[in-house]
């Protein structure tokens, strides 16, 4: 048992002879057990369900399932004691949300980068020397990430972008920022409310360009993600020049810990340093930009929110809508009517719209049906 474990933690026994490597061994089961205790009273006791809180209570409740699910993850805490990263045979499973394989603590890769490390083989054989350029051009050794593609689409298939909205850290790092009371960058989506606002045609307009700007992340994923390491040179593109998730929780606290990786820094550091800025500013005021306009992850995970096990659904039969009701289309932090679109490839699964919700009409789960046998639709309203 004790090899098995030292095995899957990429330790030998000899290591456990240092003091700081003995502490984080131990440390780090500690904390898996008190995550794991966490999510246990957070999944099965029924006082916990979305529909029985109200918004407020559910907000913290998720930014503390966040947070365990990130410590969870991020558990390894021999790395974070001694600023290395964790190389065992966990590192070879994905984990669901955009956490960056250089985090100190990680144990598992996140899909992204595991997507394009695929492309990082490369066949010597199949390779060249462009003679107009005179580069050398590698051609991959794998042409198709089978079993990243299949986690994908397993983890979409369960439950769509519930993954964005209770278990990726960069999300939870935005939600944060996003609490900072400051004056939001927040749209009247409601057409109601569009018509009262003080200059409705410049409301629309933005709207508009908010709509098309969302289709970025979708450019993301096919240019930088696959196109750009599978035919023009097989290199992490998205990793290595744009990803914010892997500085903050890769890049900066392995600098910290290492003189030598700070000394080293460059241009390409200083380049992600200030995207990473940015996006945390802007989270300040705009609700997860990075979600809505940049993340491959959630693009990819946002073409099954319509189709996944896991989905939302309305209760025509209790919805006020047609009585003026517009409060999940106003809370909701993605932009997103729920009544128009219960399963918008926007929506992100917050549960913010089920915990406000005044007549309960809104549905989150596996099982579609209400005690007073109602039909709940899931589709979009024709």
């Amino acid at each position: 048992m004790k090899q098995m474990i030292l095995w899957l933690l990429g330790l030998d026994e000899s290591a456990l002879a240092d003091p700081t490597t003995r502490a984080g061994v131990i440390l780090s089961f500690v904390v898996i057990a008190a995550m794991l205790a966490l999510f246990f009273v957070l999944l099965f006791k029924k006082r916990y369900q979305i529909h029985r809180f109200g918004n407020k209570v559910w907000q913290r409740t998720k930014l503390l399932t966040q947070a365990g699910f990130f410590i969870l993850t991020n558990s390894f805490m021999v790395g974070w004691l001694k600023g290395t990263i964790y190389q065992g045979k966990l590192k070879y499973v994905c984990v669901p949300g955009m956490n960056c394989y250089s985090c100190p603590g990680a144990w598992g890769a996140c899909p992204i980068g595991a997507l394009q490390a695929v492309f990082d083989e490369f066949d010597t054989s199949k390779s060249w020397v462009d003679t107009a350029s005179g580069t050398y051009v590698q051609a991959p050794l794998y042409w198709v990430a089978f079993y990243v593609i299949g986690f994908l689409m397993i983890v979409g298939a369960l439950c769509g972008r519930l993954v964005c909205g209770l278990l990726c850290p960069f999300g939870w790092v935005q939600d944060l920022l996003y609490k900072i009371p400051v004056k939001k960058l927040k749209l009247p989506r409601d057409e109601r409310r569009i018509n009262a606002a003080k200059n409705p045609g410049a409301v629309r307009f933005w709207l508009g360009a908010d709509r098309v700007l969302r289709y970025a992340k979708y450019a993301f994923l096919v240019v930088m993600v696959i196109f750009l390491p599978l035919i023009v040179k097989a290199n992490p593109w998205f990793c290595k020049y744009v990803c914010p998730s892997g500085m903050l929780i890769g890049g900066i606290p392995l600098m910290t810990m290492n003189k030598n990786l700070a000394d080293a820094a460059g241009n390409l550091t200083l380049l992600k340093l200030c995207i990473l800025t940015f996006l945390a500013v802007l989270s300040v005021f705009l609700y997860r930009p990075f979600c809505r306009y940049i993340c491959p992850l959630g693009a990819i995970y946002s073409l099954f929110n319509r189709f996944s096990l896991y989905r939302y659904g309305i209760d025509d039969a209790k919805c006020n809508r047609c009585k003026g009701c517009s409060a999940c289309a106003s809370v909701c932090p993605m932009g997103v009517d729920p009544v128009k679109n219960p399963n918008s490839p926007e929506c992100i699964r917050c549960g913010t719209c089920n915990a406000t919700c005044p007549q309960k009409a809104i549905h989150a789960g596996f099982k579609m049906k209400t005690v007073e046998g109602n039909a709940i639709r899931t589709h979009k309203r024709k």
